[in-house]
Order: structure tokens, then C-alpha cells, then sequence
């Protein structure tokens, strides 16, 4: 191998390259392709930003050259071999060296990360090293990203030690991973045929205070010790060789708090990743758990379970059933040291599939949310109402008149009356004739339609009338 070429050679025939061949034949001298050795490996592509930020500082010493390759489709991954290909007759399939380009991710910081698309680097020593890395990534499937980095290298001992030591740094960097760990997350959804691979979504979730969760005491204790204080507990049950992981069922009905639940589990549990799936995401549930083991201790929540977990007899098709059967299995968990939180949520309990609901290693512990008693309804008032001056007898008869209702029910209670102060020109002063019309409009009004829109369904009993919550919180 030529090992004489001087810098100003190679700046000068850098100049007239136009193709990833012309540069990698430059790089390599006089040595033929066939004498080169080759290693790809696959990486998840949440990972990217750090596989790259790696290969910056392991290359750095090297002095690399950054070059930027074209890639013709998104569903073709580029390649070392492809990237050889010179040009051939009127249509040539060499890829086009181009500018390098990149794409700023969300990674729930102050500011967002640029990470490459595609990026080429040619590095050399004076030690007889000499490399090409290839940083790809593409889609695979329907929607399905991969990254890959791929090492062509001239297979002496300097070659196979640097190839060698760039994956033990590239594997340690992804379970090592801190970008999106101790943060909520899911997988972007995206229009399929657009091309680009779907990347994760960070959600910035206001901080939801103990206090600011209002559920009855014997509830708030069961989350306490099923949860938090599971998770404390973790070390100690390791050291007993007991499972690390736990599944969690939050039932009861529409609009009670369960979505506000789960906003209170995630701010508040310590150095985990909450992760979540919606029903219509669980195709994805291989991608989602692959998140959830490599960012654990992780939470992977699962609302409305039961458009999934439906009874077997119910079930549409072999599809459906698929899905149910590869979200049990993840949570049977092939490895009890795996330190996941399982949190599914359903408004049907009745409507959950047998071994999902009552099969111990799937759900540990069913915990009801119910809806508001006087206490808790007392609490919300003053909760939504912290801005206004709502007194203790507008406070007392509303409590009083709201028997049955859920939390969401509240909420838009305490808005109208906010509305109805303003109206009357005393911002924030609320009095009994305004909750007493608030009232009349949300609950006496004779329209069934109204009731539903407001989430509330009045089951007539001419001895007793109540109202029953079906609003959404």
C-alpha cells in the first residue's frame, strides 16, 4: 500500500470527486477492494444521538475526514459495498457524495441535538490504520428505523484492534444511554408513506404535587406501597432473587382521574423512564419494550387496555389476538431481574381478557378510582377554584349537589363559575346564584345530549334522582 500520498495530493484530487467511490479509493490507495475487511452491526435508532456523539470523540485523535453520502431511498440501507459501485453506463448507480446533512432531535433538553442522516468518515494513522465508517439509517418493514454502522478496514493488527475497540465502545454507549432515560416518552406517530423513520416523542409533563392528587386515603395507600414503595424496595427484593417487575391495573369509570394518575406516577418516580403506548400503538409493542429495557427502571404505561385485552370470544380476528398474546408475554417477562412497571388503565374492567386480569406475574394488584366523594369533591373545588374566591357555604352546597359525579365533572363546574363571575363584573368572586344557575344548566336541564356532553347521565328514580359520571378526564 501506497502510504507516501502528502496532504496537498490528497486536497487536490479531493476537489474533482464527485462519487463515495472516488473518495474511498483515494482514502485506500493501491489497495484492491478485495483486500479489505468488513463489520455492520445494528443499533436501535433512539440511539443515534449517542452512537454518534461517540464516534466523534473516539475519532477525534485521528483527524477523520467527514463526508456526506446520498441516499436514494429511504427503504434501501446504504452500504460499504454499495458505496464502491463506480459509474456504469447512461444510468449509474455510484452514490453521490453530498453535503452532510442532519436533523435536530427533541431529546427533552433546553436545546434539541443535531444528529447526522448518513455520514462517511475516512480515517488513517501513521501506524498502518486505515478506515471508512459508515453511519446509516433506513426503514425496514412498514415503518420500522435501523441504524447501522459499518467498518471497512484494511485487516492488519491495527485495523482489527481499532474495529474492535469502536463497537465495545458503540455497544457500552448505548446501555449507557442517559439522553432519554428518567424521561416521559413515546414513539412519534407518523403518516407511513412519508419516508422517514418515526423517532421518539419527549412529553413535558407538568409536575403533578401529592397534594394536587385527590383520591381517597385507602387509595393513595396503595399506590404508595405498590409502587413507589415497590420500587424502593427493589435492591432488597433482588438480593431475595423475587421478580423486579410488577404489573398495576387502574380501573374505574371515564373521567375519575386515572390519566391524571399516571401524570402523578411519572413526575414523581425517581430515575424512571416513563414510557407510553396508546391501544392503537401496541403493534409497536416489540419496539417499546426494546425502550423499556434498555432505559429501565422504566414504567410502561398502557391506557384504555381493554380495546386490547378484550375477552378471546370477543376479538375481531387472529390480529388482534396476536397482540393481546405478545403483551402477556411481555409481561409474564422472560428476565425477573428486568426492573419494568407495568400500568395499564381501563374504564371496563369486566371487559378485560381472564389471564390478563386475574393471572398473578400480569397484574399484581387492581387498584379502583373512583369517583369523588364528599371530601375529594371538596378538595377539587378548592383545587381548580385556587385562583377564585369561592366560599365554605357556595363550597358546602356544592359538595351537597354533586353527588356521583366524577373529577372532570368538577373541573368544568369550577370553570362556569369562574365564567359566571366575570360575567357579572367580579372576576373570581363566586356566589350562590352563580352556582345555583351553573347547576341548573349542567344538571337539571332536561337534554340528553347535554348530560352526555358534560359527562353527566342522570338515572331517573322518581324516589331518588342521582347523577353518574361518563365525562372523560
Amino acid at each position: 500500500m501506497n502510504q507516501s500520498v502528502n496532504a496537498v495530493d490528497r486536497n487536490s484530487e479531493t476537489k474533482s470527486q464527485e462519487f463515495a467511490w472516488q473518495a474511498l479509493n483515494q482514502h485506500f490507495g493501491e489497495v484492491q477492494v478485495e483486500e479489505l475487511a468488513s463489520s455492520r452491526r445494528q443499533f436501535p435508532h433512539h440511539t443515534r444521538a449517542d452512537l454518534q456523539r461517540t464516534l466523534v470523540d473516539l475519532l477525534a485523535p485521528f483527524s477523520p475526514r467527514l463526508l456526506g453520502v446520498n441516499q436514494n431511498h429511504p427503504m434501501i440501507p446504504l452500504s460499504m459495498p454499495a458505496l464502491f459501485v463506480k459509474n456504469s453506463g447512461p444510468v449509474s448507480a455510484a452514490i453521490s457524495l453530498v453535503p452532510v446533512q442532519s436533523q435536530e432531535i427533541d431529546v427533552g433538553e433546553d436545546s434539541p441535538i443535531g444528529v447526522f442522516d448518513n455520514a462517511l468518515w475516512l480515517v488513517s494513522d501513521n501506524d498502518q490504520l486505515e478506515a471508512a465508517i459508515l453511519f446509516e439509517q433506513h426503514v425496514e418493514g412498514r415503518d420500522k428505523p435501523i441504524t447501522s454502522i459499518e467498518i471497512v478496514y484494511l485487516p492488519n493488527a491495527s485495523g482489527t484492534t481499532f474495529t474492535r475497540q469502536t463497537f465495545i465502545a458503540l455497544e457500552r454507549a448505548v446501555y449507557e444511554s442517559r439522553l432519554y432515560r428518567g424521561k416521559v416518552i413515546s414513539l412519534e406517530e407518523g403518516e407511513a408513506y412519508s419516508g422517514r423513520p418515526n423517532t421518539i416523542l419527549v412529553h413535558r409533563l407538568p409536575a403533578v404535587a401529592r397534594e394536587d392528587l385527590i383520591l381517597p386515603n385507602s387509595i393513595m395507600q396503595l399506590l404508595d406501597r405498590n409502587i413507589f414503595g415497590f420500587a424502593r424496595s427493589r435492591r432488597g427484593l433482588k438480593e431475595l432473587h423475587q421478580s423486579l417487575q410488577k404489573g398495576i391495573l387502574l380501573y374505574g369509570p371515564p373521567g375519575t382521574g386515572k390519566t391524571h394518575t399516571i401524570r402523578y406516577l411519572a413526575t414523581n418516580l425517581p430515575d424512571h423512564t416513563t414510557i407510553l403506548i396508546s391501544a392503537d400503538q401496541v403493534a409497536e409493542l416489540d419496539r417499546y419494550m426494546l425502550l423499556a429495557r434498555l432505559l429501565q427502571p422504566s414504567m410502561v404505561v398502557i391506557e384504555d387496555v381493554d380495546l386490547i385485552g378484550r375477552h378471546r370470544e370477543s376479538m375481531r380476528g387472529p390480529k388482534e389476538e396476536s397482540l393481546l398474546n405478545r403483551l402477556l408475554n411481555e409481561m409474564d417477562g422472560l428476565n425477573q431481574d428486568a426492573e419494568i412497571l407495568f400500568v395499564l388503565t381501563t374504564n371496563q374492567p369486566e371487559a378485560i381478557e381472564d389471564a390478563l386480569a386475574a393471572r398473578p406475574g400480569r397484574v399484581d394488584q387492581a387498584i379502583e378510582v373512583p369517583l369523588p366523594d364528599a371530601e375529594c369533591r371538596g378538595r377539587l373545588l378548592r383545587l381548580y377554584g385556587a385562583r377564585m374566591n369561592i366560599s365554605d357555604d357556595v363550597v358546602e352546597q356544592a359538595v351537597t349537589q354533586t353527588e356521583g359525579v366524577s373529577a372532570a365533572f368538577v373541573k368544568e363546574l369550577v370553570r362556569r363559575l369562574a365564567q359566571e363571575s366575570i360575567m357579572r363584573g367580579a372576576p373570581g368572586e363566586s356566589s350562590m346564584n352563580d352556582l345555583q344557575r351553573v347547576l341548573a344548566e349542567m344538571l337539571h336541564q332536561n337534554s340528553k345530549l347535554n348530560h352526555a356532553l358534560l359527562g353527566a347521565t342522570i338515572n331517573r328514580d322518581p324516589h331518588n334522582v342521582k347523577y353518574v359520571s361518563s365525562g372523560c378526564f
